[in-house]
């Protein structure tokens, strides 16, 4: 029982009648244009339920009623079935035309963010791009027929919802630690609200103005009003929406001896704009020539903010090294700034400097390259470096072939290297570095290319001795063994036998060096002298081998 409530109060008194099998009822009313339920019915015709009787809406405009030819062959119906055709017939003839759902953004609203969005909806013209007559202003608080729309118009009426103060308030009320505004109090009027407070409203809107944007689609039928005007037909003014984001862009001049002038752009659709040309008394909008465009998120609109109502700041010569340090730069790793040519030193075709840096990471081992220009460091993915150099800036073209080549050229030397998210950035397992010589090999290709490598002294799990291991061995004979003194270098670095032994039962590849580095036992080595080591007893610096291991012993000298 309380599910048939449910569905009743959602969807009226008339919704079981919506699920009943109308199949006949829905082919006559479309005989009447040609059609049956057999034919592909999509963006032709739409049925609507009133009273509990079938209606047939005709979405597409070309198609129209026919005349049906009577079959003179066949028997006259009878009078009951020709009335109840007749029936049919007439409640097609009354469907009323589909009505279009749009949205006005009233600029009337005296609290932040200075509009609010209101749902009209009427019958549209021919172009589907305005309204052919009345228009009436939708109560979204409450319940609206969804029958009388599209499913386009019906998630565009969801979106509209969303957008409404008592949604707005909700969300402050949720983020807003300690908030004392009710979820059912407005904002206050004016600009007097904490700047925390701002940032959320615009950290709420902005997406859900991007769907709003989305749901009207290109045919949109959105409206402004200006401030100070009454809401009727007369002060509607239609608009165009653009998905396309208003593209935020800087110029920075000398204004004077004195002063340096810092200006705010919009990019739209491939015209520059200053941010002050702005139409909307919101800055969380920009309309310019009845044109809307929304900013990509709320940092951009509280960026933006900060230049208006002139679109312009002025910075002294005093705080032009600080702004510039603090400000400026920092904006230019993520917006286009523009230096004016008077205040900009370039530098093109430079050659960097490559340095590779070691960092490990859980069972990986980094290898973080580094380009520098000029002696400075390029820190970011940018094709420019802007550097302050005095009260102008060095701009150093980024030599981006070369980079690449040694990045290549690097991810060639194992095919096990993985990109991670830190950009040139590569990744390699532990157990990769140190199979089949492959530490060694990188080694000496670094110093081929001249490449110094650094931060072996950091690593702990892969601090590696660069060094290779040096083995000398000194044979004497006994009666019934041999004796063998065993000398086993890395750089400076001596490993004993006892060490040595230990490593390969753990069929480990490396021995802890006195440095705290790792020695590593490359392959060609261990294939020498790994059964040495296995056959012989000593736990220093020499090995006892019996005469029935003499054949090892002749190896060694044919491996020499």
């Amino acid at each position: 029982m309380i599910v048939f409530l449910f569905l009743i109060r959602e969807h009226g008194n008339t919704y079981f009648d919506t699920i009943r099998n109308r199949d006949v009822e829905k082919n006559k009313l479309l005989e009447a244009y040609g059609y049956s339920l057999n034919d592909d019915l999509k963006g032709k015709f739409e049925f609507v339920f009133k009273d509990g009787k079938p209606f047939l809406r005709v979405l597409d405009s070309r198609i129209k009623r026919i005349n049906t030819i009577t079959d003179t062959n066949k028997p006259v119906p009878v009078p009951q079935k020709q009335e109840t055709e007749t029936a049919v017939e007439t409640e097609t003839e009354t469907v009323q035309p589909l009505l279009r759902l749009g949205f006005v953004i009233n600029f009337n609203k005296k609290a932040y963010p200075f509009f609010s969005i209101e749902a009209i909806s009427g019958e549209p013209n021919d172009d589907q791009n305005g309204f052919a007559g009345r228009v009436e202003v939708l109560d979204v608080s409450r319940y609206v027929d969804p029958s009388a729309y599209t499913e386009a118009d019906n998630s565009l009426l969801n979106t509209i919802r969303k957008v409404q103060d008592t949604e707005i308030n909700k969300y402050i009320s949720r983020n807003t630690p300690f908030n004392d505004i009710r979820e059912n109090m407005a904002l206050p009027e004016g600009d007097e609200i904490p700047a925390e407070t701002k940032q959320l409203v615009n950290e709420y809107l902005i997406p859900r103005l991007k769907k709003l944007v989305a749901d009207a689609g290109e045919n949109a039928l959105a409206f402004l009003i200006q401030k100070g005007k009454k809401f009727i037909t007369q002060n509607i003014e239609h608009i165009d929406v653009f998905a396309e984001p208003a593209d935020t862009q800087f110029y920075v001049d000398t204004q004077n001896d004195d002063e340096y002038s810092f200006d705010c752009l919009v990019k739209l659709r491939g015209m520059v704009h200053g941010v002050e040309e702005n139409e909307s008394t919101s800055p969380i909008l920009f309309i310019y020539n009845h044109q809307l465009y929304l900013y990509p998120n709320a940092d951009v609109v509280s960026l933006a903010e900060q230049f208006l109502p002139g679109g312009r700041i002025t910075i002294s010569k005093e705080h032009w090294p600080e702004k510039l340090h603090n400000f400026i730069l920092p904006l230019a790793k993520d917006f286009k700034v523009d230096f004016d040519s008077s205040m900009v030193q370039t530098v093109k075709s430079a050659v960097p400097e490559v340095k590779l840096f070691l960092v490990e990471k859980g069972d990986y081992l980094l290898f973080r390259p580094m380009f520098t220009y000029n002696g400075y460091e390029a820190k970011d993915g940018g094709n420019v470096m802007l550097i302050p150099e005095g009260d102008k800036v060095l701009s150093i073209q980024r030599n981006k072939p070369i980079e690449d080549a040694f990045i290549q050229r690097l991810k060639n030397l194992h095919s096990n290297f993985t990109e991670t998210e830190e950009g040139n950035t590569l990744a390699l397992k532990g157990s990769d570095v140190i199979k089949d010589n492959w530490f060694f090999l990188f080694v000496d290709a670094m110093k081929e290319m001249l490449v110094p490598v650094f931060g072996f002294e950091a690593l702990h799990n892969f601090r590696f001795n660069t060094a290779k291991p040096q083995t000398r061995i000194f044979i004497s004979s006994n009666t019934d063994w041999f004796d063998a003194k065993i000398d086993i270098m890395f750089g400076d670095q001596k490993v004993t036998v006892a060490e040595v032994k230990r490593a390969l039962a753990a069929k480990q590849q490396f021995v802890q060096l006195n440095d705290g580095s790792l020695g590593i036992l490359p392959d060609e080595w261990l294939k020498k002298y790994a059964l040495l080591f296995r056959v012989g007893e000593g736990n220093t610096n020499k090995l006892k081998l019996s005469h029935y291991h003499r054949s090892v012993i002749d190896e060694l000298y044919e491996l020499k």
